[in-house]
């Protein structure tokens, strides 16, 4: 449907279409006399509330009962009508004209509104394609971003399996695995914010926080890269804009998306900047970065979801595009916001975090360690475990075995149960120091396992302090497994220190190793 006439135009008709009537009317006076005085200035409201709808039919309703009255209706020349039945016929036509306009009103308001419905639509069908578009190209992301580690993982495992790589490949070998794990895990985690911050089930853990700390310990992280292309990684930090209050762990995970993200697009040899200031009540973090830059049109989509500048199959940076939507959902969670500036391509991007100052008290050194990601985690030297007796089930055997070696490689004595009802018989012959479960198994799971070990004890007495060690590895997988019985949720992939240092906590080891390497 084309678009409505603007409101002089239908004016403008419904003027011309009385002139025409009364020109018409003026012409056949001789020939109709005082017949049908009415009939054609009746079709010119009808053109003029066709047309343009109440006002311009009340228009030409109003000029044309004028010109009959003055021009065809005795005495002519005067509004005094002197014959009761035309005085009449006046106040019928300008009922029917009246009824005429306010009857084309609806059907142009009814017209519209399906117009609108219709562009309602239209839009909707585009953004859904749009969507689905987009849920297309992630898919396939998706797909390419998982594979593209677990390749390179396949290929070397076979590799070295094979016995065709000597001690040096092997280690290379060896490296490029862990890598390409760490990289999936990364993979996944991001999958698993962003699965959070839809459901509305992000939290934080806010605390005394010292940013520097914070800062610091992103850039170490992804300093091998920044060293690998030659980029001159620097920073400068305020100070004056050190403290605040905020969940370390989400704001190292922000800085760290930030600078992982420039040193992606920076070339080599190039620059990378971040700075933490003080503006006002709030603290900024900026990252800049001498990069490709950030094409003008697309600035305004930088933080949504599965957006990326480049898409197909011929980008040339990999990643799922979800690292900066999840930079700006955490920030906001600590009611800060974040934003990028770019002059254009090969013009490089700045990236600025505003984060609200939360008056508290002052940080202390081991406060600050503690804050930082991994700071509440195992030492770095793994502990003893010596003469500690500790059970694993998994239903998995690859999983069995290598939970075995690292406790065993620690001093400990293991055992392994493949099931609950297993994993219960060994806890009543064998009474371990420990028991480490996975949560998914077949038939009785590890919340069963623990709710039947719990009751037993309640009954018998005794106490086995227990672990999850499970791939459920969301904040309320934990709170469920906690309240379980188990005194510890330690997530797949496990971090060996991590899950070693609980095993010693839980049997009163955790004293320096002095004999096991």
């Amino acid at each position: 449907m084309s678009a409505p006439p603007s409101k002089s135009l239908r004016y403008f008709v419904a003027i011309a279409a009385t002139a025409v009537a009364f020109t018409a009317r003026f012409m056949l006076e001789p020939a109709l006399g005082d017949i049908a005085q009415f009939l054609l200035f009746t079709l010119s409201v009808v053109v003029a509330a066709w047309h343009g709808g109440l006002g311009p039919g009340l228009l030409a309703t109003a000029l044309s009962a004028f010109l009959v009255e003055y021009f065809f209706i005795e005495p002519l020349y005067s509004f005094h009508a002197k014959n009761p039945a035309e005085r009449i016929e006046v106040l019928l036509f300008l009922f029917t004209g009246t009824s005429i306009s306010a009857l084309s009103q609806a059907r142009l308001s009814a017209e519209a509104k399906r117009q609108q419905l219709l562009t309602s639509e239209q839009d909707a069908r585009r953004a859904a394609e749009d969507a689905n578009r987009l849920k297309d190209e992630f898919l396939s992301t998706v797909s390419h971003e998982l594979r593209t580690p677990l390749t390179a993982i396949n290929g070397w495992a076979l590799m070295l399996r094979a016995g065709r790589l000597d001690a040096e490949q092997s280690a290379r070998a060896l490296e490029t695995i862990v890598r390409s794990a760490k990289a999936q895990n990364q993979l996944i985690n991001d999958l698993l914010d962003v699965s959070r911050i839809i459901a509305g089930k992000m939290r934080l853990d806010v605390a005394p926080v010292k940013l520097g700390s914070v800062i610091e310990a992103a850039i170490e992280t992804v300093r091998p890269a920044a060293e690998a292309k030659g980029i001159h990684l620097s920073a400068l930090l305020d100070p004056a804009a050190d403290t605040m209050s905020g969940d370390a762990e989400r704001l190292q995970q922000v800085v760290w998306n930030l600078l992982s993200n420039a040193v992606k697009f920076a070339p080599n040899g190039g620059r990378v900047e971040v700075r933490l200031e003080r503006a006002d009540s709030y603290v900024e973090i900026v990252v800049a970065d001498n990069g490709q830059g950030i094409k003008p049109e697309f600035l305004p989509y930088v933080f949504e979801r599965f957006r990326q500048e480049e898409g197909g199959t011929n980008r040339h940076q990999g990643g799922l595009g979800l690292g900066l939507a999840i930079v700006r959902h955490i920030v906001e969670l600590h009611g800060g916001t974040a934003r990028v500036a770019s002059e254009g391509l090969g013009k490089g991007a700045t990236f600025t975090v505003a984060l609200p100052i939360a008056r508290g008290r002052a940080v202390s050194p081991a406060e600050s360690r503690d804050n930082a990601p991994g700071g509440r985690l195992a030492p770095i030297n793994p502990p003893s475990l010596a003469g500690a007796r500790a059970l694993f089930v998994d239903d998995q055997a690859d999983a069995r075995e290598l939970i075995a070696m690292m406790l065993a490689e620690r001093g400990a004595e293991v055992r392994t149960a493949v099931s609950a009802s297993e994993a219960l018989a060994a806890c009543d012959e064998w009474r371990p120091d420990v028991l480490i479960a996975d949560i998914g198994m077949p038939g009785e799971d590890g919340y069963t396992l623990m709710k039947k070990l719990r009751a037993r004890e309640k009954l018998l007495g005794g106490h086995i302090p227990a672990i999850a060690l499970t791939a459920y590895a969301r904040r309320e997988d934990r709170l469920r497994a906690l309240s379980a019985g188990y005194e510890y949720h330690v997530p797949k992939p496990v971090e060996p220190v991590e899950l070693l240092a609980a095993v010693a906590s839980l049997v009163n080891r955790t004293g320096k190793d002095e004999e096991l390497n």
